[in-house]
């Protein structure tokens, strides 16, 4: 019976340290936070999937940017994401939907009483679209889609 236990604990401890084990590559790249997780953004020349390689900054080190199809790398996951181009957006009040898509050249793809899911324009930089739909007074939320093959969506 101790046994069990000792086996159990070692093995919930071992779980909850998977994502640090040493063989598994460190992220590197750019830094990005989106809806408050982090993930990075490989350089130019590196490639969707090796984030085993160190990034290269812009010049000046400049503000990171976000695209639709841009690859991620989560911190704490070996599966790469990828920017949807999908906005997840809480109204202040839904009859701002038809004004806000106008002002932000959105177009509605579902909608529930107060949350409207808006694909955004191919060219759209969607980090400084997100800051600026959050700090819209007829936005309470703006949510980035990421998507993976592990999850269909974060």
């Amino acid at each position: 019976m101790k046994l069990k236990l000792i086996l159990a604990g070692l093995l919930a401890a071992g779980a909850a340290h998977a994502a640090d084990l040493p063989f598994q590559p460190k992220p590197t790249g750019q830094a990005i936070v989106i809806n408050g997780k982090t993930y990075y953004k490989p350089g130019a020349g590196s490639g969707a999937s090796s984030f085993g390689l160190s990034a290269k900054r812009s010049a000046g080190g400049g503000a990171p940017t976000l695209k639709r199809g841009d690859v991620l790398q989560p911190a704490r996951q070996f599966e790469p994401a990828k920017a949807s181009g999908v906005v997840l957006v809480q109204l202040a009040a839904p009859q701002q939907e038809a004004a806000l898509a106008r002002d932000y050249g959105l177009k509605a793809r579902y909608r529930t009483q107060s949350v409207v899911v808006f694909d955004t324009p191919p060219q759209a930089e969607l980090l400084s679209l997100q800051q600026r739909l959050s700090a819209d007074k007829r936005v309470k939320l703006a949510q980035l889609e990421l998507a993976s093959d592990k999850e269909q969506a974060e």
